[in-house]
């Protein structure tokens, strides 16, 4: 997974059209002013990237500490990383 898919102006967009669903939602108020929700949902989308990338990265890590070099893009290193990622995933939402 690349941490990279969503730039900036993508993140904003999101936060937008989420915003726009929450105003739209029948009996949902909003306790703070638009602008200031869109700011907190901006600041969540910016944090997952984050985690993410971190657990990208511990994925990559674990790979590349390998006995042998497993070249990436490699149907090895496609599937050790999915298995990676996913045991890296399980282990950040036990925490």
């Amino acid at each position: 997974m690349d941490a990279g898919k969503l730039s900036s102006e993508k993140m904003m967009h999101l936060s937008h059209v989420i915003l726009h669903g929450l105003e739209e939602t029948p009996g949902l108020t909003l306790n703070l002013p638009a602008n200031e929700v869109r700011k907190r949902l901006l600041a969540i989308l910016r944090e997952e990237m984050l985690r993410d990338l971190q657990i990208e990265n511990r994925a990559r890590r674990k790979i590349t500490s390998q006995r042998r070099n497993i070249p990436e893009g490699s149907p090895e290193w496609d599937i050790l990383f999915r298995k990676y990622y996913e045991e890296e995933l399980s282990a950040r939402r036990r925490s």
